[in-house]
């Protein structure tokens, strides 16, 4: 109906800038940005001074993976709009998934100024701030957002992960006024995560946010819903981000592969939680068949627009694999299995789909051997025990070639240590049972 609208206002009057740049955006909400931008850029040529305009260009730009030119037409809204609020924070976030994080606080606190009201800058000024180690700013951040809206589910999620990260910056301080200091940020954390359940009971994010801040009600994998929105809402800016935290995963499990094969591009492989495709380039040499299977809509259509891949498919991951018996030379899971606490499931897909000598390659985050078989951690993020991993791949009915020590990426500027495993499948587990 509202697209019908605008279109009779066009054929009425071809140069209306605002039916224009709504129907730029109705294509745009439905999945055609480049006609939006075509329209968007009509709007822009009509009315320059257009501020609106020229943010909506930059939100289309970005998602086509224009980041100069988003950059540029975001500044634009803010040249010609000094109270455009959403096109600071546009400018903000670009600059700041860039590694430019003081120039991006700047701009959140001149937006501050012009509407102290506004959640979004307030939050992503705690996002900011928390990149640069400022903790304690960023709580204060992160209350103001949702002193702004109470329903802020991003907002009550960063400050509970930040309050429970303070608990680890006490060092120095003696025992006694140490575990007050934890009990205090304990308790505001919690409080936090509770209310945010009491306002969004169905968000998977509160869910799973929850059960791995507190330990309660555990599950042996995040949840489908959980990674699919988290992912979802994170792919148009996952491999900037990446880049700024050093992540290293697809380098070292291709690394791990390579002493194994030659690039001959003759095997069947499967990037399994592929993700925007970062692994595909590397693997490409070697394939002459690569497929990718992940979760997230959104983080595959990134991966088509990097190319690369024969097959793309959205599924979980597991059943996916365990639907293709004997169909693979290669599986690689870089940094998706750190989404399952029981690895078992996974391996034993694995072994069910490799071929004869074929090769699984993942990577975990680093558990402690002491400290079990796997634990979730508040970033929602399993970690697992060597020990663990290698019994599993046995049990599994894979022989381990190796299990590395590796750093993963860095994480407020610490090391995430990990391992990137390396198995083979000598011989049909089916067969030997």
């Amino acid at each position: 109906m509202a697209e019908t609208i605008y279109q009779r206002i066009l054929q009425v009057d071809p140069a209306h800038s605002d039916a224009m740049q709504f129907l730029g955006m109705l294509r745009y909400q439905r999945g055609d940005a480049d006609e939006a931008l075509r329209l968007l850029d009509r709007v822009v040529e009509l009315c320059p001074d257009h501020a609106g305009a020229h943010n909506n260009r930059g939100n289309i730009l970005k998602a086509l993976g224009r980041r100069a030119d988003a950059l540029a037409a975001y500044q634009n809204a803010v040249r010609l709009d000094a109270n455009n609020v959403e096109a600071y924070c546009n400018v903000g976030a670009l600059l700041a998934t860039e590694g430019r994080l003081q120039e991006a606080i700047n701009l959140y606190y001149e937006a501050i100024k012009r509407n102290p009201a506004h959640a979004d800058t307030f939050y992503h000024l705690g996002q900011a701030l928390a990149w640069l180690g400022r903790d304690d700013d960023a709580v204060q951040a992160y209350y103001r957002a949702i002193t702004a809206n109470t329903r802020h589910g991003a907002a009550y999620r960063a400050l509970a992960e930040t309050l429970y990260r303070l608990k680890r910056t006490a060092e120095g301080v003696s025992a006694f006024s140490f575990a007050l200091y934890c009990l205090g940020q304990n308790e505001r954390g919690q409080a936090a995560l509770r209310e945010w359940l009491r306002l969004d009971p169905d968000n998977p994010q509160a869910r799973h946010t929850w059960q791995a801040w507190t330990g309660e009600a555990v599950p042996d994998r995040a949840p489908d819903d959980y990674v699919r929105s988290e992912f979802d809402r994170f792919a148009d800016e996952f491999d900037s981000h990446l880049r700024t935290l050093e992540y290293h995963a697809p380098e070292l499990v291709i690394t791990a592969l390579a002493a194994h094969l030659t690039p001959t591009a003759a095997l069947r492989i499967l990037d399994a939680g592929c993700g925007t495709g970062l692994c595909g380039p590397l693997l490409r040499p070697y394939a002459a068949h690569l497929a990718g299977v992940d979760l997230s809509p959104r983080m595959l259509e990134k991966a088509r627009e990097r190319g690369g891949y024969d097959a793309l498919e959205v599924a979980e991951l597991t059943a996916y694999i365990a639907a293709h018996p004997g169909e693979y030379d290669v599986i690689v899971s870089a940094d998706t299995l750190v989404y399952f606490g029981d690895l078992e499931p996974p391996a034993r897909a694995a072994a069910s789909a490799l071929r004869l000598n074929g090769l699984l390659a993942f990577t975990v985050e680093r558990l402690a051997d002491a400290a079990g078989e796997f634990r979730l951690n508040p970033n929602g993020r399993y970690a697992h025990s060597q020990t663990y991993v290698e019994h599993t791949l046995r049990a599994a009915g894979l022989t381990p070639v190796a299990i590395e020590s590796v750093v993963l990426r860095l994480e407020r500027a610490e090391p995430v240590h990990g391992y990137v495993a390396l198995a083979r499948k000598l011989s049909d587990p089916a067969l030997a049972s």
